[in-house]
């Protein structure tokens, strides 16, 4: 958060201080007054909405329009380790940094080799064609550099008051990703709120192919 604070003008709560207690660390920080986007939306007309999402188009576009240090791989914004708890292999732990893409797309398979899922065939016998896709994809470069992302865009971590955006909040997912994580994160991290996924498309560039690509990981990777 102090990141985004010092480098965007990204509404978030101000944060007083941080410390730990026992194994805990907490933070401390300004109350922000405001609805969650489900709550906003029954006091909003269309127009109102549509504000609403030409603010969260601005603010995304100011994230992506950070620029990653020479060097930088998906890392956090001080270049160290990330978390993700809807990732099967980073459950109650950290993960990364990874020095590139491709890096990060092969823990994310837990080092499964594409040559491997070749002539393989399931106990029904039809090949395993959408994990080679997904493998191929990952693996296919160059990739453009990683952009700074939010990575748990749903509706319950946006503030508004009338028909504007006071505050975007829970920034413990952020970091360096590859460009597609923020749609497919946000679409995947809200399969039960399928209003919201549609919505995405209206501040977020869709990526079709990655988010197929994705849910092939999760489906077989037991996180969805």
């Amino acid at each position: 958060m102090k990141f985004i604070a010092e480098n965007t003008s990204i509404p978030i709560p101000k944060v007083y201080c941080s410390f730990v207690h026992g194994d805990r660390a907490f933070i401390l920080m300004e109350r922000i007054q405001g609805d969650e986007i489900p709550t906003a939306w029954k006091k909003l007309q269309k127009a109102g909405r549509r504000k609403v999402y030409g603010q969260l188009r601005a603010i995304l576009h100011e994230l992506r329009s950070l620029q990653p240090p020479p060097g930088t791989g998906i890392e956090s914004c001080t270049g160290g380790s990330l978390y993700d708890s809807r990732i099967k292999q980073c459950r109650g732990t950290r993960f990364g940094p990874f020095k590139t893409v491709q890096d990060f797309h092969f823990w994310l398979r837990e080092g499964l080799q594409a040559s491997e899922l070749r002539e393989r065939e399931t106990e029904d016998g039809s090949e395993w064609r959408d994990l080679e896709k997904m493998a191929a994809m990952q693996d296919a470069g160059p990739w453009p550099p990683p952009v700074f992302t939010h990575a748990d865009l749903n509706p319950f971590n946006i503030l508004v008051r009338g028909d504007e955006v006071v505050a975007v909040l829970d920034w413990e997912f952020a970091g360096w990703y590859p460009s597609y994580w923020e749609y497919t994160s946000a679409w995947i991290g809200n399969l039960t709120r399928t209003g919201w996924q549609e919505a995405l498309e209206q501040f977020l560039d869709p990526f079709p192919e990655k988010l197929e690509m994705e849910r092939t990981r999760q489906k077989w990777w037991g996180e969805v």
